[in-house]
């Protein structure tokens, strides 16, 4: 954990340096060196050294410490969010969050349709490899969006709002879809995967009790 910790802040924060000056993002950079420090490439192409910098006993710790930095920066996001430059925005938020969800919906089912043959895992439905990859083209990154939007200074701009707004709002309905895959791919109440489903299904009831009391 000493020696991962330091190279991936390191080396996140020389690559944000660099793509800064060629008129990129921060976040550009640093998802860049999520893929040389991973599998992608050092993982390939020297694989002592991947095994060595991050061992599969280090990985599930340094998934939390990632977990607990992406919640901590989403509060401070939803905290300094300024709600009042929404004001008679509504309508172009449901259009825009909607449209951003339901046409790379279509396209990815397409898309799924044609790879089903070749690449769905054995014993996985149609309808569910459809439906996965379909929600995979449609769920927006979120934090990626508002860390861009922070770096160029349009987090606190009516623009700005609009898109983390239409985000936020895609989002919801890209996990509820999400979900239904996942209570499709184990039926409640079948064998072995029915809790899945039944979790689904209870933290989603409490996610919108916790809502509706924070409203």
């Amino acid at each position: 954990m000493l020696i991962a910790v330091p190279v991936v802040v390191l080396a996140c924060g020389a690559a944000a340096a660099a793509m800064r000056r060629l008129g990129q993002t921060a976040v550009v950079g640093e998802i860049l060196v999520g893929i040389l420090l991973g599998p992608s490439l050092l993982g390939w192409l020297w694989p002592a050294g991947s095994r060595w910098l991050l061992p599969g006993e280090v990985l599930p710790y340094l998934g939390v410490l990632g977990n607990l930095g992406l919640l901590v920066f989403m509060f401070l996001v939803g905290l300094e969010l300024d709600v009042g430059l929404l004001r008679g925005r509504g309508r172009a938020v449901v259009v825009v969050s909607q449209a951003s969800v339901w046409i790379p919906l279509g396209l990815g089912s397409l898309l799924a349709l044609a790879m089903y043959g070749s690449f769905a895992p054995e014993g996985v439905g149609r309808a569910e490899f459809v439906l996965f990859v379909a929600v995979a083209m449609s769920v927006t990154a979120f934090p990626v969006l508002a860390r861009i939007l922070k770096d160029q200074g349009l987090y606190g701009t009516p623009v700005g709002a609009l898109a983390m707004a239409c985000a936020a709002v895609a989002d919801v309905v890209a996990w509820c879809l999400l979900a239904l895959v996942v209570a499709m791919a184990h039926p409640l109440g079948g064998g072995g995967g029915g809790g899945s489903a039944w979790g689904t299904v209870g933290m989603g009831v409490l996610a919108g009790v916790f809502l509706a009391g924070m409203w």
